[in-house]
């Protein structure tokens, strides 16, 4: 079987030179892999010099083998990290984002990657593929790494201000792709400030309430923010503007600690000989909490395969994004997700 993503080379902080070296990675390790590469014709002078120079760095064979996977498709527009998702929508629909989410709904690719606007990817999605039935508003959802199973949370950002439907509709939208991926009763619970149920606004309780009479689903209430990472919860529900700040304050959390644990360790001369000894244990460690090994969000509730790698993305960031976008396409969760959906809704 073969695969074909699509790639909106442009956006991100650090423009195309990470997309197209992470895309490179990837197709050099993926022999059933191919990509439908979208970038700015504004940026086909550099990249027809770099594949020249991969050419002659490289053996003809593997260097042909590559790009004959490898699709070029040099776009008029490319959506800026600052334009609105309106002006995205009414102007830039030649643009790279728009024209790689169209290639899904040609059956050109089985799925798309960007580091660009989110909300621009949004709205473009939501236009070019419309959602899921009953999907008023898709959400952006990770799954992030926790002291037993990883924790499906969302929204991380795409809708910042939800009343109780909504969030009852993200619940929703949670279970059916846990189910889908083989959970059979996912373990949920509602992001609020305490687990008392007289506790949060009065949405917030609102929604408890509506997802609590949800079926096939073991709802636990309310959870606070110092229990995601127990390792105990499949999905954890919450509006896009406390998810964001939650999940990027665990980032630069980890972050944090990650680089005081260097200091102290070169602080001394047993620490030195210490992290000689112990440098690959505490290298698998530091890899398995950083947030770059986990990039990749789904927009859960468009009716195809779109994740977004995040903006601060350098090579191996996106190209942990393609590497999970990969994932669930050989899984197929999202072709089982509808019917999941319809299940838990009747």
């Amino acid at each position: 079987m073969t695969f074909t993503l699509a790639v909106d080379a442009m956006g991100g902080d650090f423009g195309p030179r990470v997309t197209f070296n992470a895309a490179q990675q990837i197709l050099a390790e993926r022999s059933d892999l191919s990509i439908q590469f979208y970038i700015s014709s504004s940026e086909s002078t550099w990249l027809e010099s770099e594949l020249s120079q991969r050419a002659a760095a490289c053996s003809s064979t593997d260097f042909s083998d590559i790009q004959s996977r490898f699709h070029i498709h040099y776009c008029e527009q490319f959506v800026d990290m600052s334009d609105k998702p309106s002006h995205a929508l009414r102007r830039k629909q030649n643009s790279t984002m728009a024209l790689a989410l169209k290639s899904i709904a040609n059956n050109e690719a089985q799925a798309c990657v960007s580091c660009g606007n989110t909300g621009a990817l949004l709205a473009l999605s939501r236009y070019t593929l419309s959602t899921l039935i009953d999907v008023d508003r898709p959400a952006m959802a990770r799954d992030i790494p926790t002291a037993g199973k990883p924790l499906l949370m969302l929204d991380l950002g795409a809708n910042i201000d939800v009343g109780a439907d909504g969030l009852y509709q993200f619940a929703i939208l949670a279970s059916a792709w846990r189910k889908a991926q083989g959970v059979k009763k996912p373990k949920l619970g509602l992001l609020n400030i305490g687990k008392e149920a007289s506790k949060g606004t009065e949405e917030i309780r609102l929604a408890g309430q509506m997802i609590s009479e949800l079926e096939g689903i073991d709802y636990v209430g309310f959870v606070e923010a110092d229990e995601l990472y127990q390792g105990e919860l499949d999905i954890v529900v919450c509006d896009g503007f406390h998810g964001n700040i939650a999940l990027k304050t665990s980032e630069g959390l980890l972050r944090h600690i990650s680089q005081q644990f260097d200091l102290i360790l070169q602080s001394s001369v047993l620490g030195k000989a210490l992290s000689f000894f112990t440098n690959p244990v505490i290298e698998r460690f530091k890899r398995q909490l950083d947030p770059v090994m986990h990039s990749g969000a789904l927009l859960l509730g468009i009716n195809g395969l779109v994740v977004k790698s995040h903006g601060k993305s350098d090579q191996e960031a996106f190209y942990q994004s393609m590497r999970y976008t990969l994932a669930e396409i050989e899984l197929g969760t999202a072709q089982r997700l509808a019917d999941e959906m319809d299940r838990l809704s009747a």
